[in-house]
């Protein structure tokens, strides 16, 4: 099967199968994907298939229901991604991740980053409460801009 074809039945199923982050969503317009009970706008959707394809997932564990995208009910905006014991390849200081501005947590734990450093742009994700980067292979040091 192409890899190609590989990562779309994986984000598929990962979309499919997440779990709610916040409560229940109301009404679903036509241009929402739905992600467990939440709403999630298909821009938002694009920007995380975006991100999962700068990286190799052969090795996600298609079954792994704690793994993927949470977003808000109200703005379908993504809140939450949990991508951990996933992905392989370079963390590059530009990737569609730093896109994400209303992003509360992220654990991208136990994930193979080949020889990336923390990119400063961690910076701009502002709203992050909770981040969780262990056990990935990231070089270096902790950039000033992460408070």
């Amino acid at each position: 099967m192409p890899e190609t074809l590989l990562r779309l039945h994986f984000l598929s199923l990962l979309l499919l199968c997440s779990c709610a982050f916040l409560s229940s969503s109301s009404t679903i317009d036509v241009d929402d994907v739905v992600v467990g009970l939440v709403a999630c706008r298909s821009r938002q959707i694009e920007a995380f298939t975006q991100f999962t394809n700068e990286f190799d997932t052969r090795w996600c564990n298609h079954s792994d229901y704690s793994n993927g995208v949470w977003c808000d009910n109200s703005t379908g905006a993504v809140t939450k991604i949990q991508l951990t014991a996933c992905l392989s390849g370079t963390l590059k200081p530009n990737s569609s991740l730093f896109g994400f501005h209303q992003l509360r947590h992220l654990d991208l734990s136990n994930n193979n980053f080949i020889s990336s450093t923390l990119p400063s742009k961690f910076g701009y994700l502002n709203r992050l409460e909770v981040l969780i980067l262990s056990s990935n292979g990231l070089l270096g040091q902790v950039p000033s801009s992460i408070n």
